[in-house]
């Protein structure tokens, strides 16, 4: 009797660069090099105030996109922004994916008593305002980076656990398991030898859109003033900012507005064309 382990077919796919995936890893780059820049150079403090230059408006030399209303740089505060929208946007996607990763399998691996449970406590804390859960931490625990990441975390993990354990049911039902199990695999080794890797496309999708999801929640939150604050900076938090000299100077609430689209649009471009590579299924359907 051959006593071969069962391997889960590996599907090789051709990279097929398509518009949505090359603008997405263009602005996607671009974002990320910005944000890496910000550690090494800055054309200024972006906390320190300079009366003197004050509402100085585009194109002014020194200071390119501006000043503010107490004459700190625009341009040091979008690229101090970047940085934090990475730290913040890819923490909670990061974290969430692991909980909802770790959840999902179980609930898809280990019979209808974790399925339920864990389910229904998904549905529990979708059901929950990711508004009040944010307040709430905010209150708790004071505004900041690592609260928005808590509060992301509450809000992402439960979708993400319900698209895992969909993904991994749906790999659980396929022949070669079946023929793992004859050969005695206990269930973390299939979970990890065999359907891990079948939904790690999945995974790295989700990431991305949930990236993108994160950073414009965390802008929203900085705007409401319950995360980011200073000295720490973000764009939520310059448009916060911004709304007091719309009418003096709208350009204020124009930049951190348009970054925050850019790199949105970016990532959600990205998540799409990964989408289209990794699950040419998807992409005959749409």
């Amino acid at each position: 009797m051959n006593t071969t382990t069962a391997v889960a077919p590996r599907r090789r796919r051709r990279l097929e660069l398509n518009a949505s995936l090359v603008v997405g890893i263009a602005l996607t780059i671009g974002f990320l090099v910005i944000a890496i820049v910000s550690f090494f150079w800055l054309p200024s403090n972006p906390n320190i105030p300079n009366i003197k230059n004050r509402m100085l408006p585009p194109g002014t030399v020194d200071h390119w996109l501006g000043t503010d209303g107490l004459g700190r740089d625009i341009i040091a505060q979008l690229m101090v922004g970047a940085r934090t929208s990475i730290l913040v946007g890819a923490g909670g996607a990061t974290i969430s994916l692991i909980l909802g990763t770790i959840a999902g399998l179980v609930a898809a691996a280990y019979g209808k008593i974790a399925d339920e449970t864990i389910s229904r406590g998904a549905d529990i804390m979708l059901s929950i305002p990711g508004m009040v859960t944010a307040l709430v931490l905010a209150a708790t625990m004071g505004s900041g980076a690592l609260t928005t990441i808590f509060a992301l975390t509450a809000f992402f993990t439960p979708s993400f656990t319900r698209v895992i354990r969909s993904a991994a049911m749906s790999v659980l039902q396929e022949d070669f398991i079946t023929s793992a199990k004859l050969y005695g695999r206990g269930k973390l080794f299939i979970l990890a030898r065999h359907v891990i890797p079948n939904i790690a496309g999945v995974m790295i999708v989700q990431f991305t859109l949930y990236f993108a999801a994160g950073i414009l929640t965390e802008a929203g939150l900085s705007y409401l003033g319950v995360g980011v604050t200073r000295p720490s900076i973000s764009w939520g938090m310059m448009l916060n900012e911004a709304q007091q000299t719309v009418g003096i100077s709208s350009p204020l609430a124009m930049w951190p507005g348009l970054a925050i689209v850019i790199v949105v649009l970016g990532l959600n471009l990205l998540g799409d064309g990964l989408r289209d590579v990794l699950d040419p299924k998807l992409k005959r359907r749409s």
